[in-house]
């Protein structure tokens, strides 16, 4: 892991009307770092980590993502800045988001082509190869209406790819999927993470964070109420907020009756 940060949060706020959705959070990731982020739902991750490609706006605090400092405020940046953090910056949604009328090779083919303007022939030869990565080159030409959630979640990995981002984020890639799917895309991931790629993951797979994560940030309440060494968190956390989450969510038969915090659980329905 490089010391460079590439991803710099201070502060940061967001707000949907009157209700908050996070509050003075603060990050720094750095180049080829791994940060995995847990935590209830509603604490605000898919949010947080959509603010990072300025899919959506922020209230308050400074956010810097590789050499642009974005503004709090609903205004967007300047296109050829928001072009530039949206080919740099990767993402794979909960949802998979493929274009219907098109076939799975040209869904990874499609933006090289119109974006980067890349050799048709180049296009495809990468697109073979990400499906490949991802298990899915024997689909090439089928369209995603034939294809599972999970293939079609795997498919939106290497479509993101096409890009050669320099940083990947991934909202709960698991979650659609599943139970006999989910390894094949960890494993995907997994192989990004030793290669050396940046990447902020939303994800309720503990056990995979621990084992591939070099970070570990839980949100609750609209906040971080703990980040730190991936295994040290997930094993030994310090605040109280942190340990309740992790033990409701790696003891599923635990009595809220144990605690005076609320009912709340990992995973699925984030804001």
């Amino acid at each position: 892991m490089s010391s460079e940060v590439v991803v710099s949060v201070k502060n940061l706020t967001k707000r949907f009307g009157q209700q908050v959705v996070f509050e003075n959070v603060s990050l720094d990731v750095r180049k080829s770092e791994v940060v995995a982020i847990v935590g209830p739902s509603g604490a605000g991750k898919s949010t947080f980590i959509r603010c990072i490609n300025r899919l959506h706006p922020f209230n308050e605090g400074t956010l810097r993502v590789l050499d642009h400092q974005l503004s709090a405020g609903e205004a967007l940046p300047p296109r050829p800045v928001l072009s530039d953090i949206r080919t740099r910056v990767g993402m794979v949604f909960q949802t998979f988001n493929l274009f219907p009328h098109l076939s799975v090779l040209d869904n990874v083919t499609l933006a090289p082509m119109e974006v980067k303007k890349m050799p048709r022939k180049q296009a495809v030869e990468q697109g073979k190869q990400l499906l490949d990565m991802v298990g899915m080159l024997e689909h090439a030409n089928k369209y995603p209406k034939r294809l599972s959630g999970g293939q079609q979640q795997r498919v939106a990995i290497a479509r993101a790819l096409a890009m050669d981002p320099e940083i990947m984020l991934f909202d709960e890639p698991t979650s659609m999927l599943d139970p006999e799917l989910v390894g094949e895309v960890l494993q995907a991931i997994q192989r990004l993470a030793k290669r050396g790629m940046t990447m902020i993951l939303v994800t309720h797979e503990m056990q995979f964070a621990k084992e591939v994560a070099d970070t570990v940030v839980i949100m609750a309440d609209h906040t971080i109420v703990e980040k730190g060494p991936a295994r040290k968190v997930l094993e030994s956390p310090k605040t109280e907020r942190a340990r309740v989450f992790l033990k409701r969510v790696l003891n599923p038969v635990y009595d809220a009756s144990d605690d005076n915090i609320g009912v709340f659980a990992a995973g699925g329905g984030d804001n």
